[in-house]
């Protein structure tokens, strides 16, 4: 071990989460979506899995508990040892409520001391069930606490915002995101846009012909940055896609991490439309999928 390494481990505080919920659930693909930006399928855990992230400052230990019978014996000890206690459910599985409901309530005495956050995967399929359903079907009303959010580890849907409240949960502090984007555009190979996303109606007139104009013009170079009208507007490339995304001007020194946050995106598409290799692009399935995504950017 290096010095360097001592005095990481001794600035650096540590929290545990324990995630658990029935096999299938998705506790794992969230975990890897969390670290890689993106959906990877997953072989069920054997036992349980642990996987660290740094954020902060603080060193935030995941331990994945698999979701088979055999291995449910195992959360009780676990969750007990955890600073915030994760449950997730397959949302769209109403058939495996029950016996979701029967294995949470084996940790009751948990959430007495522990905070309680349900995640309710898989809200990119439908019919899904209503967080209302969920609630009702899990007996959660009948816990001192708990809080509940949709999230989809296919399509990126909610992730950020889970992950904030978990931070909360560990740390009391909030972890806040450095930008406000307002609004990104995906555009083909040809600079035709495919898609757009906002939370501002400010992609019209002069400003989304003036990005137009120089994604077309700048796709095969170096250049990447735009100003007009107090707006910056960054652009990224993939490798059969071009991005956007609108800043205000207020926004400019942070734009590193709004740079990483196109990045991801563009990954993720190229990862979920392997179609577009062919310069197939379905702009239904992109649109679907960016505005899914987007909910962790805009």
């Amino acid at each position: 071990m290096t010095l360097k390494d001592i005095i990481k481990r001794v600035f650096t505080k540590e929290k545990k989460v324990v995630i658990c919920g029935l096999d299938s659930a998705g506790k794992t693909t969230m975990v890897s979506f969390l670290q890689s930006g993106t959906f990877i399928e997953h072989p069920p855990t054997m036992g349980k899995e642990l996987n660290t992230m740094e954020v902060q400052g603080i060193r935030i230990n995941i331990m994945d508990m698999g979701g088979q019978s055999d291995f449910r014996e195992l959360w009780l000890g676990e969750a007990s040892e955890a600073e915030c206690v994760i449950f997730m459910i397959d949302a769209y599985a109403r058939e495996r409520f029950s016996e979701a409901k029967d294995e949470l309530w084996r940790l009751a005495a948990v959430f007495k001391k522990k905070p309680l956050i349900v995640l309710a995967n898989k809200y990119d399929l439908q019919p899904v069930a209503s967080i209302g359903e969920i609630i009702d079907a899990l007996d959660l009303k009948k816990l001192p606490s708990f809080e509940i959010i949709p999230i989809s580890c296919r399509t990126g849907f909610g992730i950020v915002k889970a992950f904030m409240k978990i931070y909360y949960k560990l740390t009391g502090k909030h972890l806040k995101k450095r930008i406000s984007p307002k609004a990104i555009t995906v555009f083909d190979q040809g600079g035709i846009p495919l898609t757009s996303s906002s939370n501002q109606d400010i992609l019209q007139g002069g400003l989304f012909a003036a990005i137009n104009s120089f994604i077309r013009e700048s796709f095969n170079t170096d250049l990447n940055q735009l100003k007009m009208g107090g707006h910056l507007i960054i652009f990224k490339r993939s490798k059969n896609l071009m991005g956007s995304i609108v800043l205000s001007d207020s926004d400019s020194g942070n734009i590193q991490e709004a740079e990483d946050g196109l990045s991801e995106l563009l990954h993720h598409l190229e990862h979920m439309c392997p179609e577009i290799e062919k310069a197939e692009y379905d702009s239904s399935k992109i649109e679907y999928l960016v505005g899914q995504y987007a909910s962790n950017l805009l």
